[in-house]
């Protein structure tokens, strides 16, 4: 590459260093490695200057002149022409070299350069880190102070469930012993209730290895248990004949002819249940509840009130007096007795503060007759009837519509028969248990 500045010899003549003349060259190189100083050798390389022009005139570049230099006569190129090769050789030589020293110091002092810009950069990158690993390190210690405290806080944290798990578990333990000795009792339980329902379920399998005939006898020994406990208890023939009946019909679907024997004897107990007469228990029952519930309507005689009579007008004379005397008397005594005529004896009247106990007597008689008649009990049925109309005779108006309708209920009530000779229904259960036994103790014996 050509250089930038000029030759410093100071001509002005506007050469370049490579291609200037071999004197200025030299000298420039050898008096200094620098600029000159202002003035300094102006002469010397204008003189010298004019015999380079003259000895070499093809080498010579025409330039512009400096306006303050005038260009020297020719008048010693001849003396001068026998040293201008030698020279210009020699000069080129020193030229490249020092254009060669020139480039080696640039690129020494270039590679310097970039050697100090890449040890700066080198060096504040170095600084950075450094920043970095100390603000990192101080992150770090402020972590390791943190991470400390919490590790503090973990511990204390950690002592205090502790503390409280243990507490709790002083508390739970003995409630888990009390649920496991429960949970125990209920296993135990448990296992007793197994063994019940295992033997429940063999006794069933037992059950179900019966067949249906079998069934089918025990319900007609269960009918015929009933109807013989109805009749006796009770003395009611209308249920103890329905459930004959129901024990029959079961009979008859068995159909065998094994059953026949206690066929006829269900057959002979239904026929004496049927000669029995009807009798409607529950209809008399009612009946006698229906002047129960009459007997507060009834009307009771009552005394006459007490009236004053009319008061005597002043007597004046003895006999006026006496006469008057008189009739005050009779009506005193008229008062206290009542003339009634009756075809009955007469009874003691009954005052109105005894209506209430007089009520409550017929009405206990009453339900007495309707007791005797469940029980079947002729007599105590027949006398509290009797009591009943008599003392509804006496202490009642038997004029009254409501007492007139209530004697002539009781007199039909009293002619009802409620004591009947039972029959003996047995022969039948008899019968069936004759018939039963042999199957049960084979059905034992398997």
């Amino acid at each position: 590459m050509a250089l930038a500045a000029r030759c410093g010899c100071g001509d002005g003549s506007g050469i370049p260093a490579l291609s200037g003349c071999g004197q200025c060259l030299r000298r420039c190189h050898v008096a200094r490695p620098g600029a000159l100083e202002p003035g300094e050798g102006r002469e010397e390389v204008s003189e010298e200057k004019d015999l380079t022009e003259t000895s070499t005139p093809a080498a010579a570049e025409p330039t512009r002149a400096e306006p303050d230099t005038a260009p020297e006569p020719a008048t010693e190129q001849p003396a001068s022409q026998s040293e201008a090769p030698p020279r210009a050789r020699s000069g080129g030589a020193v030229s490249w070299f020092a254009l060669l020293l020139v480039l080696g110091l640039g690129a020494a002092a270039a590679w310097l350069v970039l050697q100090a810009q890449s040890r700066e950069a080198a060096v504040l990158q170095r600084l950075v880190e450094l920043e970095e690993v100390d603000h990192s390190a101080q992150v770090v210690a402020a972590d390791d102070t943190d991470d400390a405290e919490i590790r503090a806080e973990l511990r204390a944290l950690e002592r205090s469930v502790q503390d409280t798990l243990e507490q709790r578990l002083n508390t739970v333990q003995p409630q888990l012993q009390r649920q496991a000795a429960s949970v125990q009792e209920q296993a135990s339980r448990l296992q007793a209730l197994e063994t019940r329902l295992a033997e429940q379920r063999a006794e069933l399998a037992q059950l179900r290895g019966g067949d249906r005939d079998s069934w089918l006898l025990a319900e007609v020994e269960y009918l015929l248990r009933l109807a013989n406990q109805r009749l006796i208890m009770a003395g009611d023939a209308v249920s103890a004949r329905r459930l004959l009946q129901s024990a029959d019909g079961i009979l008859r679907q068995l159909d065998s002819t094994a059953l026949h024997p206690v066929r006829r004897a269900v057959a002979e107990d239904l026929a004496a249940l049927r000669a029995l007469p009807e009798l409607d228990v529950e209809g008399l029952y009612l009946r006698l509840g229906a002047l129960v519930d009459q007997v507060a309507g009834l009307v009771i005689f009552e005394l006459p009130e007490r009236a004053d009579g009319p008061e005597a007008a002043a007597a004046d004379t003895w006999q006026q007096r006496l006469q008057q005397g008189y009739q005050q008397a009779l009506a005193t005594l008229s008062k206290y007795i009542v003339v009634r005529r009756r075809e009955v004896p007469v009874e003691a009247l009954v005052d109105p503060q005894w209506e209430g106990l007089l009520r409550q007597n017929l009405v206990m008689l009453l339900q007495q007759a309707q007791v005797a008649l469940l029980s079947g009990n002729q007599p105590l049925y027949e006398a509290s009837l009797q009591r009943a109309q008599r003392w509804l005779t006496e202490f009642f108006l038997a004029d009254e519509a409501a007492a007139s309708a209530a004697a002539n209920e009781l007199e039909a009530l009293s002619d009802e028969v409620i004591a009947v000779p039972l029959p003996d229904i047995s022969a039948s259960l008899a019968a069936l248990k004759t018939y039963t036994e042999p199957r049960l103790q084979r059905d034992g014996a398997q």
